[in-house]
């Protein structure tokens, strides 16, 4: 079988590897405990998975006087009860040197609001908090998160250089968002849930949309295992998997190229890995949810809100769909650490500098697959606001769309009419070598942005290296990491190289068809 330029091309997916875990690895370093979202609840429950306390049936009393399940962790594993949340409570916050840590290994009982989560991920990560609780543990987890989040993003990396898309591999820099890289390198599995949405979205466009006779048996397995792994990740890790994984799937179908579906099908190995994954990682999720009752949402009287509908619209368009927006680029800490606008703009425009020529060069179809794709996304936000309102408040944040939302930047990157325009004016490379220096440094610059918020509090001029709180491994280490990473995929859209600028593979008739397994049953 012949085979294009782009095979050659594939095998530098592993180059990816460290890219983005230095990335993510820069956030892990840098921030204080419980430095993101919800971190020291996913801690606490990490720790409690490995010991064996799947479920549990004790409760305490937070700071905010709400009744929460509880987990018997070390005193060490945390700064106590009362000052984990130190930096954010009482106003006005503060930096993080109010942190106070304790040797203690006593057991105290430590409330978890992910306490009826699903157990996978935390398996993945808790083995460090179990053998040093405290501050070591924790880093030591952030960075196997970090590790796995990486490999699933390396691994759509290397389907884009298999589809022979710069363009693809330029949109999975772009998605990993400095959002999303601060959620990879912390105790959360909103991070790994994210690259396994860009993981499937980018196999599944490969296999579905690679020109004919362009994969390879070798191939085809390595891009099903891809999307199998990544599904069995997202339909088990948090409870919005399954509704994310049928949006992904839905979108990438619609843009299968004709007979493609079919001649997959047909391999036993689409069967039994992408099936076979679906199918288990389905079944994991909805007997964890009716084993759990994770579904049930207890009444919180204090936060439920009953808005007239004119008054919800204009709380939705004005306040909470612009918080969406931002937090998919960055809004940090827990919401309160926002980046200037500018910053957040730039970051758009990127993503629009990929996604607006694509749709007016892609056609109909993928205007509306892509436009189609950002609505479903966006309505389930509102639903899940709407839901949860009147029971518990306002509930639903941008990051919780990010690994299906990320494949409208894909779908329209996969698009070949714009990558081609660009290589048969010999400005591919650059255009994509500068948009990724450009997203290289916004990484460094809001890492540094966060650091100061942290070391000094909120408000203080922009300096990551002064400040009364420090990260553990010191101020430089973070940014070097973050600054290495980014360094890295540059000079990769720099080199790699892709079919579609040495334009389209000429095959005979017969070989149209994707190589195919004998059908044993």
């Amino acid at each position: 079988m012949r085979r294009s330029s782009v095979a050659g091309a594939a095998p530098r997916w592993w180059l990816y590897l460290p890219a983005f875990f230095l990335i993510a690895a820069g956030w892990a370093l840098a921030l204080p405990v419980n430095g993101t979202y919800d971190e020291k609840d996913h801690i606490a429950r990490a720790y409690a998975v490995t010991t064996g306390q799947l479920t549990t049936h004790r409760t305490v009393v937070d700071r905010r006087d709400d009744r929460k399940p509880a987990f018997l962790v070390p005193a060490s594993l945390m700064p106590g009860n009362s000052n984990v949340d130190c930096a954010w409570a009482p106003r006005p916050a503060r930096p993080a040197d109010c942190q106070r840590w304790t040797t203690d290994r006593a057991r105290v009982l430590t409330p978890s609001g992910a306490a009826r989560y699903s157990p996978v991920y935390y398996l993945l990560v808790g083995a460090p908090l179990v053998i040093a609780p405290d501050r070591t543990g924790i880093l030591l987890a952030r960075l196997m998160s970090a590790l796995a989040a990486a490999a699933l993003l390396a691994g759509a990396a290397g389907a884009a250089l298999r589809l022979g898309s710069r363009l693809l591999a330029l949109g999975v820099v772009l998605t990993a968002t400095p959002m999303a890289a601060n959620l990879a390198g912390s105790v959360n599995p909103n991070g790994l849930e994210i690259a396994a949405g860009v993981a499937v979205c980018c196999g599944l466009l490969a296999l579905l949309r690679a020109p004919d006779a362009l994969l390879g048996d070798r191939a085809v397995r390595r891009l099903l295992v891809l999307v199998g792994v990544g599904s069995l990740v997202l339909l088990t890790v948090r409870q919005l998997g399954p509704a994310l994984l049928t949006l992904i799937v839905t979108a990438c179908v619609a843009l299968a190229r004709p007979g493609r579906i079919a001649q997959l099908w047909r391999r036993r190995e689409t069967r039994w890995i992408v099936a076979g994954s679906w199918s288990l990682g389905l079944a994991g999720s909805l007997g964890w949810m009716a084993y759990s009752g994770v579904a049930g949402v207890a009444a919180v009287v204090r936060d439920a809100q009953h808005l007239a509908p004119s008054e919800l619209a204009q709380v939705l368009a004005t306040r909470r769909i612009p918080f969406y927006l931002r937090q998919v680029v960055g809004q940090f800490d827990y919401g309160e650490t926002k980046p200037p606008l500018v910053v957040t703009a730039a970051w758009y425009l990127l993503l629009g500098a990929v996604v607006v020529p694509s749709l007016i060069h892609g056609g109909r179809r993928l205007t509306l697959v892509a436009a189609a794709l950002g609505a479903a996304c966006l309505g389930l936000l509102l639903t899940l606001e709407l839901h949860y309102l009147p029971i518990i408040g306002w509930f639903a944040q941008g990051r919780y769309a990010m690994p299906a939302a990320t494949g409208v930047v894909l779908c329209a990157a996969c698009a070949p009419r714009f990558e081609r325009r660009l290589a048969s004016r010999r400005r591919l490379r650059p255009y994509c070598t500068v948009l990724t220096f450009t997203a290289a440094a916004l990484h460094v610059y809001l890492l540094a942005f966060v650091m100061t918020r942290f070391r000094s509090g909120p408000g203080a001029r922009l300096d990551p290296f002064t400040g009364v709180w420090q990260p553990p491994v010191g101020a430089l280490p973070p940014l070097l990491a973050v600054l290495a990473g980014g360094t890295i995929l540059a000079v990769l859209a720099a080199v790699a190289t892709g079919d579609r600028t040495r334009g389209p593979v000429h095959t005979p008739p017969e070989q149209h068809a994707l190589p195919s397994t004998p059908n044993v049953q």
